[in-house]
């Protein structure tokens, strides 16, 4: 039952604005909290999201560079 509940945590999040809103607002007390009580897999497709984020916005940023 416990496993059930972490897998369906990101799921969650995203269902209910008031707990992302949270997050977005104090992300020191409240995204870390959420991060620590993922599963491991969970915080796998965390980190990869957040690369590939990060590797997209580095395109955007370089292709804004290129047209001024």
């Amino acid at each position: 039952m416990e496993q059930k509940q972490s897998s369906n945590m990101l799921k969650d999040l995203l269902k209910n604005p008031r707990d992302l809103m949270n997050v977005a607002r104090n992300p020191g007390k409240y995204a870390m909290d959420f991060y620590k009580s993922l599963s491991v897999q969970q915080k796998q497709y965390v980190a990869f999201a957040a690369g590939a984020g990060l590797i997209l916005y580095g395109v955007y940023l370089n292709r804004q560079k290129r047209n001024r």
